[in-house]
């Protein structure tokens, strides 16, 4: 039996590699299933499943939502791959499929599992930033420019989904960092009415086409109009892609506003699914892609100023806030390590603070301040370092690391 997805009766069986072009047969499928075949309940069976990704998957958590809101019930099949069952429980699809059997992921790791937002019953859209954005300070190398132009294009599709798609059930995001090339991949999708119904305009490829055109959406006014425009360059200026899946249209793009691939399909995505890969590596990526009517723009109040700045203008991490969970192990040490070498980037001070942390383990504060020491050098670490509030036990455990690293040097010994 090929790759794919097949139907008999109520059972929607996945098989083999899964890829994004079997989305839209996704969505046929539960078509005929529900609408035209009348079922209210549905098996969506992935044990033959050999490897599905975000870019198909989270597409289609709106509109199981959309269906489970109009009493269609669905269960849930688990992949017989242990890593794969792994995957669909790690990033809340298992959740968002069955909901009463599954309970939701509370923990991230190298991704921001799959969300719902958009009304008062899930998470809010703020809230979801700030995640995606510690995600990326934690496991990428990048810089406070970058990761405003990370955060706007992600606010501005999320702003679409909750202001203008009019999608009943709100949307879902999920993000994931890959270290090995720097970059980070987020997919929002929604069951709304649709990019070419919202600019009327009868061409579905053609409308989505034009919507990542300047300021064509709506109100041109304080750059209103401009969230797929300005999002789509920041992805494919960084190197990164972008892809857009609406009703009938989908478009597609890659690296350096390459050639668009903009095609009509005869199944629709009953809503609005955007896939936005960037590269957060280019310090200059902010001031090259957000550019609107020939001028630059700069988004004013961002993640670093809401998350580490004080009211004394001074960068502070709050270890107990922002890397409770991570004290205890070598590798949230790494993680934390990269927090912070990131915002030394802003050739500032960054104040550590240990109030209320009683305990950290000796590879955490090795894995951060040890190697942070050898590092940067003495000087640099005793004038960009500032630690406080650090109780006995946790400022001897740093001394020490500091001494044991100093010896050792920046190996894996």
């Amino acid at each position: 039996m090929n790759d794919g997805i097949e139907k008999k009766g109520n059972r929607l069986i996945v098989r083999g590699h899964v890829r994004h072009n079997d989305l839209r047969s996704f969505c046929s499928k539960l078509y005929q299933t529900i609408e035209r075949q009348q079922w209210s309940d549905v098996i969506l069976d992935f044990s033959l499943c050999a490897g599905i990704t975000e870019a198909v998957m989270l597409p289609l958590m709106p509109i199981i939502a959309d269906y489970r809101e109009n009493s269609v019930g669905f269960q849930l099949v688990e992949p017989n791959d242990d890593k794969l069952r792994r995957l669909f429980f790690n990033t809340n699809w298992a959740h968002y499929i069955d909901p009463d059997k599954y309970d939701r992921n509370p923990h991230e790791g190298g991704h921001v599992p799959a969300l719902r937002f958009g009304d008062d019953e899930t998470s809010a859209s703020g809230e979801i930033l700030t995640k995606v954005m510690n995600l990326i300070l934690r496991q990428l190398e990048t810089d406070r420019a970058t990761l405003k132009a990370v955060e706007w294009a992600l606010g501005e599709i999320m702003d679409n989904v909750v202001n203008h798609s009019q999608s009943p059930i709100g949307g879902f995001v999920q993000a994931t960092a890959y270290e090995g090339s720097n970059r980070v991949e987020f997919v929002v999708a929604d069951a709304g009415i649709g990019i070419p119904r919202s600019m009327n305009i009868a061409n579905h490829a053609e409308a989505i086409r034009r919507a990542i055109d300047e300021g064509v959406t709506r109100d041109k006014t304080q750059n209103a109009g401009n969230g797929l425009y300005g999002s789509y360059r920041v992805a494919t200026l960084s190197g990164g892609q972008f892809e857009i899946h609406s009703l009938k249209g989908s478009l597609f793009c890659k690296e350096n506003e390459g050639e668009i691939e903009n095609r009509s399909n005869f199944v629709p995505y009953c809503g609005t699914s955007v896939r936005c890969g960037i590269n957060v590596s280019d310090p200059e990526l902010l001031g090259k892609a957000l550019r609107f009517k020939g001028r630059s723009h700069d988004p004013p109040y961002d993640y670093i100023e809401r998350t580490f700045e004080n009211k004394e203008n001074e960068l502070v991490f709050n270890v107990k806030d922002t890397a409770q969970r991570d004290t205890g192990s070598r590798q949230g040490g790494k993680r934390i390590r990269g927090m912070i070498e990131n915002l030394l980037r802003e050739r500032r001070p960054v104040n550590i603070d240990f109030d209320g942390v009683g305990v950290i383990s000796s590879s955490f504060a090795d894995e951060v301040f040890g190697r942070l020491f050898v590092e940067m050098g003495p000087y640099d670490f005793m004038t960009r370092i500032k630690i406080c509030n650090a109780d006995p036990t946790v400022k001897g455990l740093i001394d020490r690391a500091i001494m044991q690293r100093t010896r050792l040097g920046n190996g894996d010994a």
